[in-house]
């Protein structure tokens, strides 16, 4: 039987029971374990990153676009309350303006002449009445009792039968100003003459 020469793989102790098996160099440690932990980690960081982009890419803009919307529609809300309030204000004004009497207003004729007739009205009526005309620059030439005949409805203004335009306008602006529903042309009327009756208290 031949002999082989000594070398290094005769100085290795016997195997051990339960050690077949191991080819390891001296002081050589495993590195698979710590391999497969860091690649996890690496995959565990990709896959975050991927939500975070994913995030920052479909959600985001979502959220900006509903705070524009809700935004938009706050102001429209806005805009439409302040056009409300406005348009009851003018409303308002309008209605308080209608309830108003506007109230006798000055002549616009001065030269025409002008009556006053008292009928069963307050005793010196007339007199009243002829004053607050000429404050108003009416030209009253006249002022006495109405001795013709009976009045349904007082005041009432007439006119001369034959009177022109600018007569008729006269006794129309006269008999607004004093809320006179009747105006007529009248045969024993000499100017324009503004009927009062008990309804004046002077």
């Amino acid at each position: 039987m031949s002999q082989h020469p000594h070398d290094e793989l005769d100085d290795v102790p016997p195997y051990q029971a339960g050690e077949a098996g191991k080819h390891r160099a001296p002081g050589a440690s495993g590195t698979g374990g710590a391999g497969g932990s860091g690649l996890r980690w690496i995959g565990l960081l990709a896959g975050f990153v991927l939500l975070v982009g994913a995030f920052a890419y479909f959600i985001v803009p979502m959220l900006s676009d509903s705070d524009a919307d809700t935004t938009a529609e706050e102001q429209d809300a806005a805009v439409t309350e302040e056009d409300a309030a406005e348009d009851g204000a003018a409303e308002e004004g309008e209605t308080a303006e209608a309830e108003e009497p506007a109230g006798p207003q000055p002549a616009s004729d001065t030269e025409t002449p002008v009556q006053v007739a008292n009928y069963q009205g307050v005793e010196g009526g007339e007199t009243a009445m002829s004053a607050e005309l000429e404050e108003l620059d009416y030209n009253v030439v006249w002022k006495g009792s109405w001795n013709f005949e009976e009045r349904a409805e007082t005041p009432a203004v007439v006119y001369p039968a034959g009177s022109g335009e600018a007569e008729q306008a006269l006794a129309e602006e006269l008999a607004e100003s004093f809320g006179a529903e009747t105006v007529e042309s009248h045969d024993q009327a000499s100017y324009i003459t503004l009927i009062i009756g008990d309804e004046y208290q002077g």
